[in-house]
C-alpha cells in the first residue's frame, strides 16, 4: 500500500445512541468500519473470537471478516462509528453498509467487497484495543461525524483530513504498544519528547535529561531510540535544524539572527551542526528558495 495514494472515501459517519437490548446479527462488511464504544457494554464476535467491550474500547472491523454484535446489560449504549473505503473507488457512491451473511448476497453484492489492507505488517490494525488516548480518537472522530453530517462548504477536505488523521492515531496505537510494552512508558517517553520540543531554542544535553527524569543516560538512550529510530540529542538537533530550515526558506531573517534564537553561540558554530543533519549549507536554502 502506498501511503500517498490514500484517499478515504466516508460512507456513513453518525454518533448512535441504542436503546438495549440490542443485537446486530452475524454479517460481513463490504469496507470497514470503525466503531468507537463511549457508553454500555457490548460482546462482539469477529470470525472465531469473542470481545468483551467496555466505555473506552476500539473495535475495528474489516471487509469479509464474520462478525456479530450483542449489547450487554441494560445501560443505553453509545457507539460513534464510521463506514469507510480506504481509497476511492468508482463504485463507491454506490455500494451501502451491509447488515447480511455472505450467504444472502447477490453476485453483485460480492463484488463490492473492498481488499484488506489493514491486516498485515506494517499497516496492521487489530479488531479490538483500548487507545491509550481515548480523548483524541474521540476528538477527532466527532470532528468527521460533524462535518460529514452537516456538509458544509468544502466539507469533503475535513472528512478525508480527519480520516487520515484517525488512520494514524489507530496505527501509532499498534506501533507504540509494540515497542514500548511496560506500563507508562509511551508516557513517559512523550513527556520526554514534549520537554525537548519545548526546549528547541536552547541546548539540552543527555546529563540534563537524565537528572529531570530520573533515568540513566544509557536507558534513555536505548528506549527514545527503540520508540523514535533517532536519540535525544539526535532528535532535539533535527526539530532545530527544520525549524532554522522553515526560517531560512519562508523569512528574511539573517542567518546570525536565526542562529542566535535557536541558542547557537555564532553562525560558524550553527552552519556546521546544520549541515551535518540537513547535508547542505544554511545559505543552500535560502539561495534556492
Amino acid at each position: 500500500m502506498e501511503l500517498s495514494q490514500i484517499s478515504p472515501y466516508i460512507r456513513v459517519a453518525m454518533d448512535s445512541v441504542i436503546e438495549t437490548p440490542w443485537t446486530i446479527e452475524e454479517r460481513m462488511i463490504w469496507d470497514y468500519e470503525l466503531l468507537f464504544l463511549m457508553e454500555g457494554q457490548l460482546e462482539v464476535r469477529v470470525e472465531e473470537r469473542v470481545y468483551e467491550g467496555r466505555p473506552g474500547d476500539v473495535f475495528f472491523f474489516k471487509p469479509g471478516e464474520r462478525h456479530a454484535i450483542q449489547s450487554r446489560g441494560a445501560q443505553t449504549i453509545r457507539q460513534p462509528h464510521v463506514h469507510f473505503d480506504l481509497n476511492v473507488l468508482p463504485d463507491s457512491p454506490d455500494v451501502t453498509v451491509s447488515f447480511k451473511p455472505i450467504e444472502q448476497m447477490s453476485e453483485k453484492e460480492k463484488e463490492w467487497f473492498r481488499a484488506d489492507l489493514l491486516s498485515t505488517s506494517p499497516y496492521f490494525i487489530p479488531n479490538h484495543f483500548r487507545p491509550r488516548d481515548s480523548a483524541h480518537l474521540e476528538r477527532v472522530l466527532f470532528d468527521l461525524i460533524r462535518e460529514h453530517e452537516t456538509k458544509p462548504p468544502y466539507y469533503e477536505f475535513r472528512v478525508k483530513s480527519a480520516m487520515l488523521d484517525l488512520l494514524a492515531i489507530l496505527l501509532r496505537e499498534q506501533y507504540y504498544g509494540g515497542k514500548a510494552n511496560k506500563e507508562g512508558q509511551v508516557e513517559f517517553l512523550s513527556e520526554i519528547r514534549t520537554y525537548i520540543d519545548r526546549h528547541v531554542n536552547q541546548n539540552v544535553t543527555l546529563e540534563e535529561l537524565s537528572e529531570k527524569f530520573h533515568v540513566s543516560k544509557f536507558h534513555l538512550i536505548h528506549l527514545f531510540k527503540t520508540m523514535f529510530q533517532m536519540t535525544p540529542i539526535q532528535y532535539h538537533q533535527y526539530i532545530r535544524m527544520e525549524r532554522a530550515k522553515n526560517s531560512i526558506q519562508f523569512s528574511n531573517t539573517p542567518l546570525s539572527q536565526i542562529a542566535e534564537q535557536l541558542g547557537f553561540a555564532n553562525i560558524h558554530t550553527f552552519s556546521r551542526a546544520f549541515k551535518t543533519v540537513m547535508g547542505k549549507s544554511p545559505s543552500h536554502f535560502r539561495l534556492n528558495r
